[in-house]
């Protein structure tokens, strides 16, 4: 009975490289047990011998709980093979295991302490399991990022030209190049965009969720497209503060005695969304009734106005996810008729509370 295991969990530490692997047992009397550490290469060679190493360990992969963090595209190879080979697997976002190695008393990093501190988060909690995403929303997610990598070469090119414009020591064919690189940019943006377009009416639910996130003033199908690219449709989010903390919208004050901090957004998070409603946050300012009012009443309270327009891009972010969630359109008075129900659920109350006492 003493050295009964209760779980095996595998924590993965992920580069561009190799893979730090370390493997915790958790046994009947609560302890936990560390194989050491070691390393294999981020590749299919690398991958073979971990499954192989592995199932040594355990007599079918549904016993042993992988946990590794999401970094960027480096783990996708590594978790669709486990997935496939029928290991369970959690991907982990930065910001929770960045704040679960806080609670540890743990001064270095390395990737060895870091894969040991993943196992015994396996070990720990019950984290839920990954699945493949729709490959639609993948290839969504991959054409907004293609996107938004050449708009932003689109604004350096600009910039760059701006610059030889205005030199005195400038060159006719210097300034050509300049505009065929815009001109090639451009196309390639209106491709994308097709593309996107395509993807989406190929797909009547995916389609006619979208239309929902339209039907929000402000936003447009390349904001909507973008973000549910980037969310892969929502999923792996039960509620709407995980998805702030996703984009990087949660808020952050720093206080500590006399000092006072100042608030702000923390910024660890996916930047794609956040500069995908950056302009539809600035329409939903002047078309949109509920959000202006919204971005009036905060304005005055905060020392930059760019702070207010923050929040209105958060407010956004949240409204797609309940629109998307609930399959509807957006309904400009919503605001009014919640309102309103508080106020007939009050005075009921009142009315009871008046019956009762007499």
């Amino acid at each position: 009975m003493k050295n009964e295991i209760l779980k095996l969990s595998l924590g993965v530490d992920i580069s561009k490289e190799t893979l730090a692997v370390c493997l915790c047992r958790l046994t009947a009397r609560l302890a936990k047990e560390f194989e050491d550490p070691f390393e294999v290469s981020n590749n299919l060679p690398g991958f073979k011998k971990l499954v192989k190493w592995l199932l040594k360990n355990a007599s079918s992969p549904e016993d042993i709980f992988i946990v590794m963090e999401s970094t960027g595209i480096y783990h996708e190879a590594l978790v669709y093979h486990l997935y496939m080979e029928g290991f369970p697997v959690s991907v982990m976002q930065s910001g929770r295991v960045k704040r679960y190695a806080q609670s540890l008393d743990q001064r270095s990093k390395t990737d060895a302490l870091d894969s040991r501190m993943l196992a015994m988060l396996g070990c720990e909690r019950e984290l839920a399991l990954w699945s493949p995403p729709d490959p639609i929303l993948r290839q969504l997610k991959g054409l907004s990022r293609e996107r938004s990598f050449l708009l932003k070469e689109k604004q350096i090119e600009r910039n760059r030209l701006h610059a030889l414009e205005h030199s005195v020591y400038k060159s006719k064919r210097e300034l050509k190049r300049y505009g065929q690189r815009l001109k090639l940019i451009e196309k390639q943006l209106i491709e994308i965009e097709k593309e996107m377009e395509i993807l989406v009416k190929n797909d009547p639910q995916m389609h006619q969720r979208i239309k929902h996130l339209e039907s929000i003033p402000g936003i447009s199908f390349k904001s909507a497209a973008t973000v549910v690219g980037e969310t892969l449709g929502f999923t792996g989010f039960t509620n709407a503060k995980q998805l702030t903390s996703y984009a990087g919208f949660d808020v952050v004050l720093k206080e500590s005695g006399a000092y006072k901090g100042k608030t702000r957004i923390s910024k660890k998070g996916n930047k794609h969304i956040r500069s995908a409603l950056y302009m539809p946050a600035m329409s939903a300012i002047q078309w949109n009734p509920t959000l202006r009012k919204f971005y009036e009443r905060v304005q005055p309270t905060k020392v930059k106005p760019m702070i207010a327009l923050v929040a209105v891009e958060r407010k956004l972010l949240v409204l797609m996810y309940s629109l998307w969630k609930n399959k509807i359109d957006y309904d400009p008075e919503h605001e009014q008729k919640k309102t309103a129900r508080t106020e007939v659920l009050a005075a009921q109350d009142r009315s009871n509370l008046a019956l009762t006492t007499s």
